[in-house]
């Protein structure tokens, strides 16, 4: 069969259509700079739909919602359609995956913006004239984007990868990263026996539990009916709109590189073999799961961490104890240092005070010695330990929003991303509010 090549141009390609990916396109697309997003699956989300990972963690400080306007206009849009509710306490909010898909490409497509789907990046490099040459594999065709500008939001730093700009990896005396996860939605929940037996029901309806059944795991481990290298559930919540479906985090699947194709396929497989085994689990040992069955794990299994750029600043676990607030912050974040252990059963959650906050500098999404490419998302250039606090997809949400600012801003003064001051991004974030409905 020949190969047909498709040649596209734009002003900023944003690779990648995560959380920050989201982001980026509705910030530079409201900004009036013209984006092609770029993603290998054949939806948006990221780990919030790939990965089934249904819960947005957005921490305030002091009673404030830390959270961009990109980040609240599509809570509010999922909100008015039934397909998000707050969780318990006021930093968590729930949402259906499926729902996320369909709402997250609407709003780029209203807005002008055109997606290409199914199409894996595999080649960059720069033309005579500056400018960008992006070239995708996709379904019978090879892909050309020609761009000025180019957002990394792919979370792996796959297109900075591709430039041969430094990378980091996990962290620092290692290179091990926080381990994957695969989030499973389990059917035939029933909220009243599992509010019986003592647990919450959010808003009274819905099933909502962080960080529990201990003493269940270690029963069923002595019984050899559990062996997840963790020691509690992460967090148990029902899906929007239907309270008889609970999605799950945890499972924990260790020692394999995301990067690697070898090892993300063995990570497949182990995540699902330990999702059939925690289903089991709550049949057995759990109030209200005693008819419980498997729905689905998500179509791609979560990553915490793998790549992340060296950047012009790199933000440090000292920052975050610290509460630094740099000139050039264009976000800022409140969520503790939660680290997943490389190896072994522990979760790290330190927050450094009882009342903290740190700004993340723009020098940190841009590449040392690279120009006309920003990073956002988990790939920014941090180290492992203060990755585990941004890491959160209200978070990179916003990162996304403080890059697809900046590409607008570029693209109205026609010069790179480099030449953008980080404090004129935030001010810009501040004045823009996006109104998706």
């Amino acid at each position: 069969m020949s190969t047909t090549y498709c040649d596209y141009t734009t002003e900023c390609l944003i690779v990648g259509g995560g959380p920050a990916g989201y982001g980026a396109a509705m910030a530079a697309l409201d900004g009036g700079c013209p984006v092609i997003v770029a993603e290998r699956h054949g939806f948006l989300g990221g780990m919030g739909s790939a990965a089934g990972l249904g819960c947005f963690i957005n921490y305030h400080f002091r009673g404030e919602d830390l959270a961009d306007s990109v980040y609240h206009a599509l809570i509010r849009q999922m909100m008015a359609d039934g397909t998000c509710y707050h969780g318990d306490g006021d930093h968590v909010d729930m949402f259906d995956p499926e729902a996320l898909k369909h709402v997250m490409e609407k709003n780029i497509l209203r807005r002008g913006g055109r997606l290409l789907y199914h199409s894996l990046l595999r080649a960059l490099r720069r033309d005579t004239d500056g400018h960008w040459r992006a070239e995708f594999a996709a379904k019978g065709a090879t892909i050309t984007i020609r761009a000025r500008q180019i957002i990394d939001a792919t979370g792996d730093a796959d297109a900075c990868a591709l430039t041969g700009a430094e990378l980091t990896h996990g962290r620092r005396t290692d290179g091990k990263t926080q381990p994957m996860t695969m989030v499973v939605q389990i059917g035939g929940f029933d909220p009243a026996a599992w509010h019986r037996a003592g647990h919450q029901l959010v808003h009274g309806i819905y099933a909502g539990k962080g960080d529990c059944f201990a003493d269940e795991i270690n029963i069923a481990r002595a019984a050899g009916e559990w062996d997840i290298p963790r020691i509690h559930i992460s967090i148990v919540w029902a899906m929007p709109g239907d309270p008889t479906r609970i999605l799950v985090n945890g499972t924990r699947i260790q020692g394999f590189n995301s990067c690697n194709p070898e090892d993300l396929t063995r990570a497949e497989i182990e995540g699902r073999r330990q999702a059939v085994q925690m289903t089991a689990f709550f049949k057995k040992y759990i109030a209200g799961f005693s008819n419980a069955f498997l729905i689905s794990t998500g179509p791609q299994i979560g990553v915490r961490e793998s790549r992340r750029i060296v950047g012009r600043a790199t933000l440090t676990e000292h920052d975050v104890w610290a509460s630094n607030m740099p000139p050039d912050t264009i976000t800022r974040c409140a969520y503790p240092i939660d680290l997943h252990q490389p190896t072994g059963n522990g979760t790290h959650l330190e927050t450094p005070t009882a009342d903290y906050l740190y700004g993340i500098p723009y020098a940190s999404l841009l590449p040392r010695d690279l120009s006309g490419i920003a990073a956002a998302g988990r790939c920014i250039s941090a180290t492992h330990e203060a990755a585990g606090s941004f890491r959160v997809m209200p978070t990179c949400m916003s990162l996304g929003q403080a890059a697809g600012t900046a590409a607008a801003m570029a693209h109205e003064n026609g010069c790179l991303f480099e030449d953008i001051n980080g404090a004129d991004i935030r001010q810009r974030m501040l004045a823009n509010t996006p109104v998706c409905a």
